[in-house]
């Protein structure tokens, strides 16, 4: 197919050549990228974390194939209804637009249906996770807890300072339970410092003791501004803190 835009033979022959990478190129992740960089040891650092993620990951790329299913199903249709008028069409240029948007329309069927092979290929590799583990194909609902926990209590030790920054102290004390958290804070602190929260001097905010929303909202309504947000005196202490460098006093 060459390109009317393109003058120069030697770049329609370039360009041909390229359009071979629709169909010749590796499509979607490849079994590297997947088990190293998908399943991770550091998000999933369980072969029960990695099994579950995997059904995730199978169970999306599912709905993608069928959405793809329909839409090269309606596409060729489509396509079949485009040469029929092509057949009938008397006036030349109007013929022509016609066949210029066919010739649109079946590449971008291609397009699909070599998404379609990318997907099948990053399905196989999540089917294999899945299908190595059979322990995990029918287990009790105490079992599936258990496994969960490990698997976050795990993830939370690879990553600690994440964790506590964005889920607070409370989940990390259920996590890694209260004696090894405190001897994490006592690390983190001498090796990170302060979480930004703590540098401003502020509180969690959350309640994590009553979680039905409206308990938190009954609180968040009693608050007043400044029991909320810190003033521009802690926020400059704060500074100092870290710089150690003390601000002048404002006139």
């Amino acid at each position: 197919m060459e390109l009317a835009i393109l003058q120069n033979k030697e770049d329609n022959k370039m360009m041909e050549a390229i359009s071979s990478f629709l169909t010749d190129i590796q499509k979607g992740n490849t079994e590297i990228q997947i088990n190293n960089f998908v399943l991770n040891d550091i998000e999933f650092p369980t072969v029960y974390g990695k099994y579950q993620q995997a059904k995730v990951e199978l169970l999306s790329r599912w709905s993608r194939i069928v959405d793809l299913d329909y839409s090269i199903q309606e596409d060729e249709i489509k396509i079949k209804i485009k040469e029929r008028e092509i057949e009938k069409e008397d006036d030349d240029l109007k013929k022509q637009l016609l066949k210029i948007e066919s010739e649109k329309m079946l590449m971008g069927l291609e397009g699909k249906k070599a998404s379609v092979n990318g997907i099948l290929n990053e399905a196989r590799i999540f089917w294999k996770v899945y299908a190595e583990n059979p322990q995990f194909h029918n287990l009790s609902p105490d079992d599936e807890y258990k496994l969960d926990a490990e698997n976050w209590a795990k993830k939370t030790l690879n990553m600690p300072t994440i964790f506590e920054e964005r889920y607070g102290g409370e989940y990390m004390k259920k996590a890694l339970g209260d004696g090894a958290y405190k001897q994490y804070l006592e690390v983190r602190k001498k090796a990170f410092g302060l979480l930004p929260r703590e540098m401003m001097n502020v509180k969690q905010i959350g309640d994590s003791e009553h979680s039905p929303t409206n308990q938190r909202l009954k609180g968040a309504s009693k608050a007043k501004p400044k029991d909320c947000v810190p003033s521009l005196k802690i926020f400059k202490d704060a500074l100092w803190s870290l710089s150690h460098t003390k601000p002048q006093q404002e006139q």
